[in-house]
């Protein structure tokens, strides 16, 4: 009785397969001579640009990249400056949960990068999850090396973060911290 059962139920889903994985034809695949001769001849050598008016930075929200502003000039991957530009304007439109996507996003890309800890920090930061802020600041100011004025904006962050979590003898410290970097 099993057994037919069994062979009642194949039938059926056999009879319930889509088979249409079988029967596409292949992709086209191109002809030598298509491609142009000179392919550099059809992208523009130099994009066009226009100014853009500046905005003044509220408190709390991440400053747009500006690479000119790091002081350790380590090369950055293109699609992090994207999610850093993209997460400034989430945070500047407030939509926060958004910008602190691009930057966890980011942060796999390029684990490693102080700047992008920082900024997710300063949106954790903004969405009031300070112990997490914390830790993100501090994660910023181990990968930071050198750069002092990173580092003393990690400390005035866990500053406040210490002083919204009602530690106001770690946000004592912090601020000792920073005021030593100046």
């Amino acid at each position: 009785m099993k057994l037919v059962y069994l062979m009642a139920m194949m039938f059926i889903l056999s009879a319930c397969a889509d088979m249409s994985m079988y029967n596409q034809v292949p992709a086209p695949i191109g002809r030598s001579g298509e491609a142009p001769i000179d392919p550099s001849k059809t992208i523009p050598p130099v994009a066009q640009t226009y100014p853009v008016e500046e905005q003044p930075i509220q408190e709390g929200m991440i400053a747009p990249y500006n690479p000119s502003a790091e002081t350790d000039m380590r090369a950055q991957n293109p699609a992090v400056i994207a999610l850093l530009d993209g997460a400034y304007q989430q945070s500047e439109s407030g939509q926060l949960d958004l910008a602190a996507s691009k930057l966890e996003r980011a942060v796999r890309i390029s684990p490693r990068d102080p700047q992008v800890w920082s900024a997710l920090a300063k949106i954790r930061l903004q969405q009031k999850k300070y112990a997490l802020a914390v830790s993100l600041a501090k994660k910023s100011n181990l990968l930071s090396g050198e750069d002092k004025n990173l580092q003393r904006n990690n400390w005035l962050l866990m500053a406040e973060s210490y002083d919204n979590l009602g530690q106001t003898e770690s946000a004592r410290q912090a601020r000792q911290r920073a005021e030593r970097l100046f």
